[in-house]
């Protein structure tokens, strides 16, 4: 199985708007936020082997 190695930010930002999230903020943010996400699933999958 593969790992991601980035997010889809289209994605995700319709996402939350359709969650009723501050999408701006989200935006502001979220490029920040990705390496740790990123890392974060990529050590899961990788420790699920």
């Amino acid at each position: 199985m593969g790992a991601p190695y980035g997010l889809d930010f289209a994605a995700v930002l319709l996402l939350a708007d359709a969650m009723g999230a501050r999408s701006a903020f989200l935006a502001d943010i979220l490029p920040r936020m990705e390496t740790v996400i990123v890392r974060s699933i990529q050590k899961q999958v990788t420790d699920g082997d």
